[in-house]
């Protein structure tokens, strides 16, 4: 896709990562390849980022996991700043890039032999009275029961029932997160390219209830019982807090910096052992 960094122009790059890890050496390299083109490593911390930090800089790394990654991503959505993922962590599915690989990679970044990729979130609208809060998340939304009763989510689309879900709870995946707790409850693959996001529900007390996938445009309002909201398994909601609460694909995108040859079925093999 059409490349969103000037490569002769890059003067600060911001690394975002665990600081309480021992990511002491990944740093130093990190720092000493950014030296070698005269341009100046900025760390952030963990805690909430100023979107004005952002603005002097021309992209981000993020050093870690997928969590950490995640975390990054509902912290930044508005900056509209390319992101780099590299993989310090276990699974590594989003951050694909290892470590081992960041020396070979930076080489043919700086000669412009690399790929943005663009990926939508989902948004999350919570209203109460007259206040109206808009949160994002990257992977997915969860609804999960929080005791042990039942889960009761209906979902509504223009004013009708869509349909209404009994059971642990449900997920509604982006299209990058139908990879990761929407496959484990028999959810499909979807290519990080489609502009879809996905509902499964999850250990249903109905034998015909299936996963279904909409199309970006759809916005559905949801009433639930007896559950949580969870925003990417890092950021809890109560929905009892709120009126109303409506989930879709959102109008902004966050782009990643890929390598040239990047194989996503490839890496489906590799890190979820797909097909095997």
């Amino acid at each position: 896709m059409k490349k969103c960094i000037n490569i002769e122009k890059i003067q600060k790059i911001g690394l975002f990562c665990r600081l309480n890890t021992n990511l002491n050496k990944q740093i130093d390299f990190l720092r000493a390849i950014c030296l070698q083109k005269n341009i100046e490593l900025v760390l952030l911390g963990q805690e909430k980022i100023n979107l004005k930090d952002l603005q002097e800089l021309d992209f981000l790394i993020s050093l870690g996991g997928d969590g950490t990654l995640l975390s990054l991503c509902r912290q930044v959505y508005q900056a509209k700043i390319p992101i780099l993922g590299i993989n310090a962590g276990n699974l590594g599915f989003l951050t694909a890039l290892s470590f081992n690989e960041v020396e070979s990679f930076f080489k043919d970044f700086f000669e412009s032999d690399f790929e943005i990729e663009k990926a939508k979130m989902l948004q999350i609208t919570l209203c109460k009275k007259n206040k109206i809060i808009k949160k994002f998340a990257f992977n997915d939304a969860v609804f999960s029961r929080d005791n042990a009763l039942m889960a009761n989510v209906e979902v509504f689309f223009e004013n009708k029932l869509f349909n209404a879900y009994y059971g642990d709870g449900l997920i509604i995946a982006s299209s990058s997160g139908s990879t990761a707790y929407n496959i484990s409850a028999g959810g499909p693959i979807v290519h990080p390219w489609s502009e879809i996001f996905v509902l499964t529900p999850v250990c249903s007390h109905s034998l015909t209830q299936r996963p279904i996938v909409l199309p970006y445009g759809f916005e559905l309002e949801l009433k639930v019982e007896h559950c949580l909201l969870y925003l990417d398994g890092q950021e809890v909601i109560d929905p009892k807090k709120y009126d109303k609460i409506f989930i879709g694909l959102s109008k902004k995108e966050l782009s990643f910096i890929h390598k040239k040859d990047r194989d996503y079925f490839q890496i489906l093999k590799e890190k979820l052992n797909w097909g095997k």
